[in-house]
């Protein structure tokens, strides 16, 4: 089934971030809200957790390392180097101080050790450094020993190759496509999706005719008694970003055509308030 944040991050026409998708190397990544573009450094895997506003690169290799992605507002690099000296703390026990911090333009880095109790094993080396434009990205890298030069190199090739834009927040739905959207697909209730229970399924073809099977159960379940069983008709969207009207017209002409509310919340699909699943369909020619 394909997820509403595949179709999406298709329609943009820069690679945003998206939530809980894998990024692998090559791939280009775009954050609007700091300005970066950039791309998924050779050996490295990356994702953005859902809840959280860190992008985490894991090594491919094998060999343990991670760097941390984040970005903050613009400050000045010589007063960014005095804090790293002093030390900043990363969890309530440890502190990371800088030991070489280095500025080459828009570029701070150091290599880092860590203070504090419950600490990381020996064996374990951190390098953090940001980048600055219009707002700051930052990455902070943790490795083992034998990986640590590569891993601190794959982090400041990315920044240093990094395209960095003036910062915008972009509405993720802008100019979204709801015909193409929902061309070919199968529509239905969540708790129908995953509880087998009856629900109304509404099968949406490419050539803008529809097939359903309609219960009271779903996004019909307040509507008009007689629409009910097997029933076919035609389908129009009209759209505008995350929001958008759905007119079923049925092939029974007495039948006054069945009008539903779309909207998406936080990437999740929702007809007349209630969650729904638009996956693939199989009913249609």
């Amino acid at each position: 089934m394909m997820t509403f944040s595949q179709v999406l991050f298709s329609q943009n026409l820069k690679n945003r971030i998206q939530p809980g998708k894998m990024y692998n190397a090559g791939d280009s990544i775009y954050a609007p809200r700091y300005g970066f573009s950039g791309q998924i450094p050779v050996g490295w895997v990356g994702v953005l957790p859902r809840e959280t506003e860190v992008f985490l690169l894991n090594s491919a290799s094998g060999t343990f390392g991670e760097i941390f992605v984040f970005g903050r507002e613009k400050v000045d690099l010589a007063q960014l180097a005095e804090t790293w000296k002093a030390g900043v703390d990363i969890s309530e026990t440890v502190r990371l101080k800088a030991t070489d911090p280095t500025i080459e333009g828009d570029l701070l880095y150091s290599h880092a050790e860590a203070t504090g109790n419950y600490l990381p094993p020996k064996n374990y080396r951190a390098f953090a450094a940001t980048r600055c434009g219009d707002a700051c990205i930052t990455v902070l890298v943790i490795s083992v020993e034998e990986n640590a030069e590569m891993a601190s190199q794959s982090a400041l090739e990315m920044l240093k190759t990094a395209v960095l834009s003036t910062p915008k927040e972009i509405d993720p739905y802008e100019g979204f496509d709801w015909k193409g959207f929902l061309s070919a697909k199968l529509v239905i209730a969540y708790e129908g999706f995953i509880g087998g229970k009856q629900q109304t399924k509404v099968n949406l073809c490419e050539d803008g005719t529809f097939r359903a099977q309609i219960s009271k159960q779903g996004m019909m379940k307040d509507s008009n008694p007689d629409y009910k069983g097997g029933m076919k008709g035609s389908w129009t969207v009209v759209g505008k970003n995350s929001e958008a009207t759905l007119t079923l017209t049925f092939e029974k002409k007495d039948l006054a055509p069945f009008v539903a509310n779309l909207k998406f919340v936080d990437e999740e699909l929702y007809v007349n308030g209630e969650r729904h699943y638009a996956s693939q369909s199989e009913k249609c020619d």
